[in-house]
């Protein structure tokens, strides 16, 4: 960590291991300096135990997919979910897959339109892309509206082959799906 700018931990539900010091971590990531971000990814158990009452205060950046996130709090609309936890953090950005993404910060929502891929190869992977796109922005310090944009067009690329990196094996090939696919210039 003393190295890091940015700590991200996702799939807590499936490494049961990291529950049980996820909040001490996240501390000592945010007492150094670090931001933060957590994606808690699907429960395939379906029970959603997570210390989120305790997590939550030490993340910059929640990245739940929305049903993720009505799992989570318990609530039927992003609406419901968001009045549930946006004064227990610093932003919340929620993935809807098709639908693009939104992103809650100081009283304020921003929607991103998805960019839509005609033909899906395979959609394992895109959140994490979106995350991981997401991230690179915010770390470099650009807008919000970037880092959003940029998430929503790295989920997009990572559809269009299969595998969840296939699409970024190296920056010519994302640059030149990114640009046939979505008409983006990297």
């Amino acid at each position: 960590l003393y190295s890091a700018a940015h700590l991200h931990i996702s799939s807590v539900f499936l490494q049961p291991g990291l529950k049980p010091g996820l909040v001490s971590l996240f501390s000592r990531a945010r007492n150094l300096g670090l931001t933060t971000s957590f994606d808690p990814q699907w429960d395939p158990a379906e029970e959603w135990d997570c210390d989120l009452e305790n997590l939550l205060p030490q993340v910059n950046i929640f990245l739940p997919n929305i049903e993720e996130l009505k799992n989570i709090t318990g609530k039927n609309s992003l609406e419901e979910c968001l009045s549930g936890l946006k004064n227990r953090m610093d932003m919340i950005v929620v993935k809807k897959g098709n639908e693009g993404a939104v992103l809650w910060l100081d009283g304020k929502m921003i929607t991103q339109p998805a960019f839509l891929n005609k033909k899906v190869v395979d959609a394992i992977g895109a959140g994490d892309s979106f995350n991981a796109g997401f991230i690179h922005q915010f770390v470099n310090k650009n807008s919000v509206d970037l880092c959003l944009e940029f998430g929503a067009l790295c989920g997009a690329v990572n559809t269009t082959e299969s595998g969840g990196t296939t699409a970024f094996r190296n920056h010519d090939t994302f640059r030149q799906i990114a640009l046939e696919k979505f008409n983006y210039q990297l």
